[in-house]
Parts: C-alpha cells; structure tokens; sequence
C-alpha cells in the first residue's frame, strides 16, 4: 500500500505542474520567475527539462487546450490552488485570464467559494507589495 501511496502523490504533483504551466503560460508569455516556480515543481514531480519545456511550450502556445491537461484530484485542493496562485502572481500582476482560470480550477476541484475568494486576496496583497 505505501508504493501506491507514493505513486498517487506523484501523479498528484505531475497535475499540479501541468495546471501551473497552463498558468504560467495564459498570457502568453513565461517570465523567468514563472519558469523558476514550473521548473522547481518538475523537479518534485521527476520530470525533466525537455518534457517541462514541451509542457511550457504547449501551454504557451495552446492555452485553449489547458482543460484537457487537467484532471486535478481533490484530495490536496488547497495545497494546488496555492501553487497555482504563487505561479499565477509570480511575474507580479494577477491578469484577468489567470482569474478565470484559477476560479474554473477551484470550481473543478470543488474548493467552496469563500476559500477561492481568501487565496485570490492574498494573491492580490502579494502583487501589490511587490
């Protein structure tokens, strides 16, 4: 049973990583910080640099396509919405398409409201102090 339990928490973080790329990358861009934020959660998930750049790459370029990537486990749904919300604000601003997202992610995960709303003001606090 241990073995299963280390295989789900892998799956678990490889979800995560795919969810932070298509944030990272909704504006169409990947800043250095973004990129930092990806490339340390593909190291926790044991995926290399070639595969994290592919995933990059596609949520770049693809960014209509981000739901098909993801199908989040709602057994850590607090712990990968905070993710996504560092990766979200870690180039300094929350635009609106990182907020739909984020909200689409939190309702897909069933995250109640009233908690969406708390990290999405946190995550505003963190783009106004800098």
């Amino acid at each position: 049973m241990a073995h299963r339990g280390s295989m789900r928490a892998v799956f678990d973080e490889l979800e995560i990583l795919k969810a932070a790329c298509c944030v990272a990358g909704l504006d169409g861009s990947i800043d250095d910080r973004e990129r930092d934020l990806v490339r340390a959660l593909a190291e926790r998930a044991g995926v290399g640099a070639v595969s994290l750049e592919a995933m990059l790459v596609q949520a770049r370029e693809e960014p209509e396509r981000f739901e098909e990537h993801l199908q989040f486990l709602t057994a850590n749904k607090d712990d990968a919405m905070k993710v996504l919300f560092r990766v979200a604000v870690a180039d300094g601003r929350l635009g609106p398409e990182e907020r739909v997202v984020l909200d689409f992610f939190a309702d897909r995960v069933g995250m109640e409201q009233e908690r969406f709303d708390a990290l999405l003001r946190a995550a505003e606090r963190a783009v106004e102090s800098g």
